[in-house]
């Protein structure tokens, strides 16, 4: 059996075909129009906030820090547990790096971030990521990062890259509110797609104004910059195809949560491997799967992957290595990080996808348990 890692929720093209030849007869293909308009809209009542479209995650990440007021060269917590995009944007936004530690669920440690805030006076700007789609604990952190900003008399931004995260929510407050703003990735690999494209969320309509400029090269009206800005666009296209999926998304959800829950209990009942975490009262996106070689057997990862490659198991290593030791970012790592360091030695997603079959599911928890035996 052949299983791809992710297979896309695309619509079918039946559903965007009108809309698409509209476009294309009309010319009216980008620049902010009117299905544009209508994902923001939509999307924005859907997480109960205001919304910004962009051209992806990543730059949405820059135009938040940058619209927030980040200072060139002040430090920006990050976990060091992510895609490599989250520093790089911290890092083109003029931020400097600050590596964090994660907890066991993979999100970012709230003792460790409390921590850094104690210890370094000159943070701009603190980054959280709801890794895999898992919401990381958002009161908490918008607690401890309350309390550095009154220590000091001034406001730390608090951004949660929520690329993951689209349709998340904890105890019944939705991914998209929490912090200063909240970064989607709309990306092929996620639950909510437009194929490439981002949106950011906030409260703070100052800063939605801000990136709606900076997303068109910092002008507001005339040819006339008031802000640094770039090319972030979304086109009509990807809108398109956005504003189709949203309207499907609790769908979506509701039969990732039931195939998740059956593919968990799979692999607990027939392997040795461990399950990244899933607390009650909290809706994941399962944008990966993530499974962990038993702890001690790390050394196992990759020759595990190869024996699943072989068997025809697509699979990723999401994420290895972190961020703090990857070439680019070394020069930022200022000290050792354990646990993201045996952690992300031992993760291996595994194909899933809204679609994915029982049958796949079976066949790949048949092969890991091979793996168990088969591979030293």
């Amino acid at each position: 059996m052949k299983i791809p890692l992710i297979k896309p929720d695309l619509p079918a093209f039946d559903e965007v075909r009108g809309p698409f030849e509209e476009i294309l007869a009309n010319g009216r293909i980008t620049n902010f129009g009117r299905y544009v308009n209508q994902f923001e809209t939509e999307a924005g009542a859907y997480l109960g906030a205001r919304t910004v479209a962009i051209s992806s995650g990543t730059m949405g990440l820059i135009f938040t820090l940058s619209g927030l007021g980040i200072a060139p060269g002040s430090k920006v917590i990050l976990p060091s547990f992510t895609f490599v995009a989250t520093a790089q944007a911290a890092r083109y936004a003029g931020g400097v790096p600050l590596f964090a530690e994660i907890d066991d669920d993979l999100n970012i440690s709230v003792e460790d971030l409390e921590r850094l805030l104690d210890t370094h006076d000159d943070v701009g700007a603190v980054i959280a990521v709801h890794m895999y789609g898992l919401p990381a604990k958002a009161r908490e952190i918008e607690a401890v990062v309350a309390k550095a900003s009154a220590k000091r008399g001034r406001k730390i931004p608090l951004i949660f890259d929520a690329a993951h995260a689209f349709g998340a929510s904890i105890n019944g407050e939705r991914i998209g509110g929490f912090g200063d703003a909240e970064v989607f990735s709309l990306s092929v690999t996620k639950l909510l797609v437009t194929v490439e494209g981002g949106l950011v969320s906030t409260r703070n309509e100052e800063l939605i104004a801000k990136i709606r400029s900076m997303r068109n090269y910092g002008i507001l009206s005339n040819y006339n910059a008031h802000f640094a800005g770039l090319n972030g666009k979304m086109s009509e296209f990807h809108a398109i195809v956005g504003v189709r999926n949203l309207a499907r998304i609790e769908q979506l959800i509701a039969e990732r949560q039931v195939r998740a829950k059956c593919f968990r209990e799979k692999v607990a009942r027939s392997t040795g491997f461990g399950l990244a975490c899933w607390p009650t009262g909290v809706v994941h996106t399962f944008k990966d799967f993530t499974i962990l070689v038993p702890d001690g057997e790390y050394g196992r990862r990759d020759r595990v992957m190869a024996f699943l490659g072989e068997n025809g198991i697509e699979t990723r290593a999401y994420f290895y290595p972190p961020v703090h030791e990857q070439a680019f970012f070394t020069q930022y790592a200022d000290r050792p990080l354990p646990k993201t360091e045996i952690l992300s030695r031992r993760v291996i997603t595994l194909p899933f996808y809204t679609t994915i079959s029982e049958e796949e599911m079976d066949y790949m928890t048949g092969v890991l348990a091979r793996a168990e035996k088969e591979v030293q």
